[in-house]
């Protein structure tokens, strides 16, 4: 005959074990749903989809950019199509970069390999709270419609090393590229 003690035991073990097992087994799932590893260099890549006319913004990631002279890189894409869909319409965009002034960093870009800098003017804004910000912007670039097209930017961002001090530690730049679309 069955010890009632000992089954009643060897049943707490066996549903606490089969327990951690899930437990484990679903702490691997949330883990991998939302970890993210990176390798911790400076160059960045972003894409903008101009099917309508439309105005689309994203923000550089500048964490990685120190003040040792060298270039830092960001491709940015701009297509008028995504997946299957292609304009409908002629279309006409500016790409624009907005800045905030905390750090001297200079910046170029280049258009499809270019070598001469696209951008045209360097203005100083001033918001509504009284920020400053350098706002950068490239010559008009047109799209055909119902032709697949796709400019390639390279920013370049350079940190000069005569500025590694103590001062700039601590300072992030923020920094935002837009696209502004219109139909022509």
């Amino acid at each position: 005959m069955i010890d009632k003690k000992k089954f009643w035991q060897f049943q707490k073990i066996t549903i606490a074990i089969v327990g951690i097992l899930l437990l484990l087994l679903g702490m691997r799932v949330v883990f991998a749903r939302f970890f993210t590893d990176s390798s911790g260099t400076a160059v960045g890549d972003i894409a903008f989809y101009i099917i309508h006319p439309t105005t689309e913004s994203q923000t550089l990631k500048m964490f990685d950019v120190k003040p040792d002279g060298k270039d830092y890189i960001f491709n940015i894409d701009v297509s008028n199509f995504k997946d299957d869909n292609v304009s409908e319409v002629d279309l006409e965009y500016t790409l624009e970069l907005e800045t905030t002034t905390n750090i001297p960093v200079d910046y170029k870009i280049y258009l499809n390999d270019a070598t001469v800098n696209d951008f045209q003017n360097k203005e100083i804004i001033q918001d509504e709270d009284g920020m400053y910000f350098f706002k950068f912007s490239t010559p008009k670039q047109r799209f055909e419609k119902e032709k697949e097209m796709t400019n390639h930017y390279q920013l370049i961002v350079n940190f000069p090393t005569n500025y590694n001090e103590e001062v700039y530690q601590d300072l992030i730049d923020h920094v935002e590229v837009t696209i502004t679309a219109t139909q022509v």
